[in-house]
């Protein structure tokens, strides 16, 4: 589907560093990207690079790094202050879903438990705060473990080492499967985005022809997922060593989480935001501008169409 190389040859390829906060299904718009060709094709050879984002925005401000794809903690950074611009959404709805030992009933036993989490200020903990706050739980009142690899979180449920943990696919049905119980969804308690594209504010300005190439490549990226299903899980068997129903889970689950054309609803943005301010206890309002910049996105799509 996608051309290999770029036509100028390899020499041309245009070298970019992207961090990831963990190896998982938010950012698997990358791999396939990078395993299709698609990055080559558009003049890039992007290493992947997966470390703690609060690291990886100072790494994109000092032009160590090119690009984050944890949108929301490029989000929280921008709120502050942070000259950071998330420039693309790659999904626009949130999978996670809170799992529990199967001695506890409802989210109310939750109350004095432990829930593990990426990080309490990363989104799957905006989540896990949110579920417990309709249900009636202080937040406060529940102990929140920093396990930043999904597997990890769901072996920490295993051992019992914690009451709860927050999984993203194919974690969710390895849990089912092994009776931890699904307490809530994330799409059933928050309207937000959840992985990307973000970059800092001088490399929008200073090298906009590679923001874009990127960009461009992640769009090509949610175009072969959704029109290439035995291709996709060929890949999702490669990346995450899976059989092909769990593999095939983890698809069905993703599709419909993928942005149809690198935006997500303002909405969603605005919830994103407002969220962030609540967990850094910003008072003050924030205007979307100061956070999203889509005049590359608008520029990048206009190259090819993008079908849903």
């Amino acid at each position: 589907m996608f051309a290999a190389v770029p036509a100028s040859g390899q020499a041309s390829l245009q070298n970019v560093r992207a961090a990831s906060p963990t190896k998982g299904i938010p950012f698997f718009p990358m791999y396939v990207a990078r395993d299709m060709g698609i990055f080559r094709g558009d003049g890039l050879a992007v290493e992947e690079i997966v470390m703690g984002l609060d690291v990886a925005i100072a790494g994109i401000l000092a032009g160590e790094l090119g690009y984050v794809t944890g949108t929301g903690s490029a989000t929280r950074a921008a709120i502050t202050g942070v000259p950071v611009k998330v420039v693309m959404f790659t999904f626009d709805k949130i999978i996670f879903t809170l799992h529990v030992l199967p001695t506890i009933k409802s989210i109310a036993d939750l109350k004095g438990k432990r829930v593990a989490v990426n990080r309490p200020v990363t989104t799957d903990a905006v989540f896990a705060r949110a579920a417990l706050e309709r249900a009636g739980v202080d937040p406060s009142t529940v102990t929140f473990g920093s396990m930043v690899a999904t597997s990890t979180r769901f072996a920490a449920l295993k051992s019992s080492a914690v009451e709860a943990a927050v999984l993203t696919p194919p974690f969710d049905a390895l849990a089912v499967k092994e009776g931890y119980r699904s307490l809530a969804q994330a799409s059933d308690v928050l309207d937000m985005p959840w992985s990307g594209l973000a970059t800092s504010a001088k490399r929008l300005a200073e090298k906009p022809m590679e923001v874009k190439a990127v960009i461009r490549a992640l769009l090509k990226a949610l175009q072969f997922i959704r029109q290439n299903r035995a291709g996709s899980i060929a890949l999702i068997r490669k990346e995450f060593d899976l059989d092909e129903s769990l593999a095939g889970h983890v698809y069905n689950q993703m599709v419909p989480a993928l942005s149809s054309d690198g935006t997500a609803s303002a909405r969603a943005i605005e919830n994103d935001i407002d969220l962030a301010r609540r967990s850094l206890k910003i008072a003050k309002s924030v205007e979307v501008s100061q956070v999203v910049d889509f005049s590359l996105l608008n520029e990048a799509r206009r190259t090819f169409s993008l079908k849903p």
